[in-house]
C-alpha cells in the first residue's frame, strides 16, 4: 500500500469514527426527549471506553502518517473502531427495539453482533503487545501465539452470535434471530473455553512484551518503559473483568476491561512523546494539536449558537444570527489558539526541543548580520562541540563558513532545503538528542542556506585570488625560460658569428674570409630557426593564419606520439582559440611526459555557442588534478569563463573535457 493511500485511509477511518462518535451523541439527545435517559450510549461508564477510543484512535494515526506499513498502527485504528462500534449498534438497538419498537429493522441481529463485539478488543490488544516496536513477532513461537489468540477469538465470535442466552439488560427480551439451540450448551462451554484462551494469550502477549523490555539496551529500553509499567498489571485486569462479568457488575467490567484497552494506548502515546517509540513523537504532537483545537472551536461555536437559541426565544431574533456570529468568532481565535496549544503541548511533552526552538526562532527573528549560526545551535542545545558544514567544492565534500575542514563528529543531521541538502549539524548525542537538533535545524534552513551561499561565495574569491596568483606566478615562470632560451640560444649563436666575423676580418685572409661568411650564413639561418620556434611556442603562425585547426594540423605533423585528430570548428576569437590551443599542447606534454602515452585523440566542436574539447590518452592515467600542470590549465580555462574535467582512473587513460564560452 503507498504512503499516501494509507494516509488518506487513516483520515478517513478517523473521520468516520468522529462522525459516529456524533451520530451516538445526537441519538443520545434524541433517546432522552423520548423519555428513555436510562438506555443512552454515551453515559457513566461508558466515557472510559471512549477515552481509550481517542488515545487509540490518535496513537495509530499517528504511526500511520509515519510508517504506513508498521502493522500496530492499523491495530491500533481497529481497536478504536471497534470499541466505538459498540456505541450505535447499542443506539439501534435502543432506537429500534425501546424508543420506537418495530422503526429499525434486524435489531435483534445487531444485538447479537453487540453482544460479541468484546471479543476482538482482547484480540486486538494481544496483538498490539506481541507485535510492539518492530512490527513482527519476537520469535517463531510467539507468532504461533498470535494465530492460536486470533484463530480463537474468530471461532469464540461466531459461536457467541450462535447462543441461546438472553442478552445483558436491557436488551434481555430481545430474541437472538441466529440462536442455533441444537448446539447447546456445548457451544458455550466452546465459546467459554475460547475466550479463557484468548485472555490467557492476552496475558501471554504481555509477557512477550516485557521479555523485549527486558532484553532492550538504552533508548530501545526507554522506549518500551511505560508499556511495560502498565503490562505488569494486566493479569489482574483480565481477571478483574471476568470476575465483574459474571458478577453482572456493568461498572467493574468496563472499569477493568479499561484498565487495559485504555491504559495500553495511552502509555504507547507517552513511550511516542518521551523516547520516540515508533519515531512519531512529532506526529502525534500536531494530532493532539488539532484534536485539541477541534474540541474548543466545536465547543465554542456550540456554546455561541446554544446561547444565541436562548436569545432568540427571549428577544424574537433569529438563530441565523448567532449561527454567523460562531463562525465568525471560531474563525477570528482559530490560528491564536493553535499556536497557544502547540506551545502548551511542545513546552509539556519535550520541554527541550521547546526551549531550543523559541531560543533559535528568538536569535533569527533578531536581523543582524554576520551571525555565528554554530554558536547560536551550542547555546540553544548545550552541546559546546556543535558544528556546522556547507556542501564543499567537490561531491561529498564539506567545509565550514570559514572555508576550512570541519571536525570529526560522532553524528551529523542533514538541514534540507528545496528538497537539496544546504547544511549538516554536527553534534555530540550524548548531550543533546538528534530530534532536537532537527526541529533547530528546521527553524534555521533559510538562513543555513544563506551562510552556505556566503561560505560558496568566499571560497570562490579565494579561489579567483588563488588562481590569479598562479597565473602570475605563470606568467614569471614563462618569461624566465624566454629569457634563458633566448640566451642559451639564438643570443650565443649570434655572438659567437660576431667574433667570428671579426677575427677573420681582423685576420685580413680572403679565404678565411670568406668561410666565416658562409659558416655566418648558417648560423644566421639556425638562429632564425630557434627565434621562430620560440615564437610558435608564444603564440604559433599557423595558429594565427589558419585558425584552430591548421595549428592542430601543425601539431600533429611534428608530435612524437601518434596524434588522432576530429576538428570540426570555424575560425573563433584568437582568444578563445590560444586559450584551447594552449590547452590541448599541455595536454599532449603530459600525455607523452607523465602517462608515457603512445595515442591521443582530440576532438574539437562547437555547439550551443560553446566550444567542446576532449583529449583521451591510453598512458597509465592516475594523474593529479591538482598538480601543476593540470591545476595551472584549470586556471587558464576558468580564467576564459569555461570548466575543466579530468577523468584519470589507475591503468585506463587520461580524458580531459574542456568548455569554453564562445560567441554563436
Amino acid at each position: 500500500m503507498g504512503a499516501h493511500r494509507a494516509r488518506w485511509i487513516a483520515t478517513s477511518v478517523v473521520a468516520i469514527e468522529a462522525s459516529v462518535l456524533l451520530v451516538g451523541l445526537v441519538s443520545d439527545r434524541l433517546l432522552v426527549r423520548a423519555g428513555h435517559a436510562d438506555v443512552v450510549s454515551f453515559g457513566g461508564e461508558t466515557w472510559v471506553l471512549l477515552l481509550g477510543v481517542a488515545s487509540a484512535a490518535v496513537v495509530g494515526f499517528a504511526i500511520v502518517r509515519t510508517e504506513p506499513r508498521h502493522p500496530v498502527g492499523w491495530l491500533f485504528l481497529a481497536l478504536s473502531a471497534m470499541i466505538l462500534v459498540s456505541g450505535p449498534l447499542e443506539a439501534w438497538i435502543e432506537w429500534g427495539q425501546l424508543a420506537r419498537p418495530g422503526s429499525l429493522p434486524a435489531t435483534g441481529a445487531v444485538a447479537a453482533v453487540n453482544d460479541a463485539t468484546w471479543i476482538p478488543w482482547f484480540v486486538l490488544v494481544a496483538l498490539i503487545l506481541l507485535l510492539t516496536p518492530t512490527g513482527t513477532y519476537l520469535s517463531p513461537r510467539w507468532r504461533a501465539l498470535g494465530r492460536v489468540v486470533v484463530g480463537a477469538g474468530a471461532v469464540a465470535f461466531l459461536l457467541g452470535l450462535l447462543k441461546t442466552d438472553p442478552f445483558e439488560s436491557p436488551f434481555q427480551d430481545i430474541e437472538n434471530p441466529w440462536a442455533v439451540p441444537v448446539i447447546q450448551p456445548a457451544s458455550a462451554w466452546v465459546e467459554y473455553g475460547l475466550v479463557l484462551l484468548v485472555a490467557a494469550g492476552l496475558v501471554a502477549s504481555g509477557v512477550s512484551l516485557l521479555l523485549r523490555w527486558r532484553r532492550a539496551r538504552g533508548d530501545e529500553k526507554r522506549q518500551l518503559l511505560w508499556l511495560a509499567l502498565v503490562v505488569v498489571p494486566l493479569p489482574v485486569f483480565v481477571v478483574a473483568a471476568f470476575v465483574a462479568s459474571n458478577a453482572g457488575s456493568s461498572v467493574g467490567t468496563v472499569a477493568s476491561t479499561g484498565g487495559f484497552v485504555v491504559l495500553i494506548p495511552i502509555a504507547a502515546g507517552l513511550s511516542i512523546t518521551r523516547y520516540h517509540l515508533y519515531d512519531v513523537e512529532r506526529i502525534l504532537a500536531r494530532t493532539t494539536t488539532y484534536v485539541l483545537l477541534s474540541l474548543l472551536l466545536i465547543g465554542t461555536y456550540g456554546l455561541i449558537v446554544w446561547f444565541g437559541a436562548r436569545g432568540a426565544q427571549r428577544w424574537s431574533t433569529s438563530p441565523a444570527v448567532a449561527a454567523t456570529v460562531g463562525a465568525l468568532v471560531v474563525a477570528a481565535i482559530a490560528a491564536p489558539a493553535r499556536r497557544a496549544i502547540q506551545e502548551l503541548i511542545d513546552r509539556r511533552f519535550n520541554r527541550r526541543r521547546y526551549d531550543a526552538v523559541r531560543l533559535v526562532g528568538a536569535e533569527l527573528a533578531d536581523e543582524r548580520a554576520g551571525r555565528d549560526l554554530a554558536a547560536l545551535f551550542r547555546r540553544a542545545f548545550d552541546d559546546p562541540s556543535v558544528a556546522v558544514a556547507y556542501p564543499g567544492a567537490r561531491p561529498d565534500t564539506w567545509v565550514t563558513d570559514a572555508g576550512l575542514a570541519p571536525p570529526k563528529m560522532v553524528d551529523w543531521v542533514g538541514v534540507a532545503r528545496h528538497g537539496q541538502i544546504v547544511a549538516r549539524i554536527g553534534y555530540d548525542p550524548t548531550r543533546t538528542d538528534a530530534e532536537v537538533v532537527s526541529a533547530g535545524a528546521r527553524i534555521a534552513a533559510a538562513e543555513l542556506d544563506n551562510a552556505g551561499l556566503r561560505a560558496e561565495l568566499a571560497r570562490r574569491l579565494g579561489d579567483v585570488e588563488s588562481s590569479r596568483r598562479r597565473l602570475a606566478e605563470a606568467q614569471r615562470t614563462e618569461r624566465r625560460r624566454i629569457e634563458r632560451d633566448l640566451h642559451d640560444g639564438a643570443q650565443q649563436q649570434l655572438l659567437a658569428l660576431a667574433m667570428e666575423l671579426r677575427s677573420a676580418h681582423l685576420s685580413g685572409n680572403d679565404e678565411r674570409m670568406r668561410q666565416a661568411l658562409s659558416d655566418g650564413a648558417t648560423a644566421a639561418q639556425s638562429a632564425v630557426r630557434e627565434l621562430r620556434d620560440l615564437a610558435n611556442g608564444l603564440h604559433p603562425a599557423a595558429l594565427s593564419d589558419g585558425g584552430l585547426p591548421a595549428a592542430l594540423d601543425d601539431l600533429a605533423r611534428h608530435s612524437p606520439v601518434d596524434l588522432h585528430l576530429e576538428v570540426e570548428v570555424p575560425r573563433l576569437d584568437p582568444a578563445l582559440e590560444f586559450t584551447a590551443w594552449l590547452v590541448i599542447c599541455e595536454s599532449l606534454v603530459n600525455a607523452q611526459k607523465h602517462a608515457h602515452a603512445t595515442r591521443v585523440t582530440v576532438e574539437v566542436h562547437q555547439h550551443d555557442c560553446q566550444l567542446r574539447i576532449r583529449i583521451r590518452d591510453d598512458g597509465h592515467g592516475a594523474a593529479n588534478p591538482d598538480g601543476p600542470g593540470l591545476r595551472g590549465m584549470r586556471d587558464r580555462v576558468e580564467a576564459a569563463g569555461g570548466t575543466l574535467v579530468i577523468d584519470s582512473p589507475a591503468g585506463a587513460g587520461t580524458s580531459i573535457q574542456a568548455v569554453l564560452p564562445c560567441a554563436s
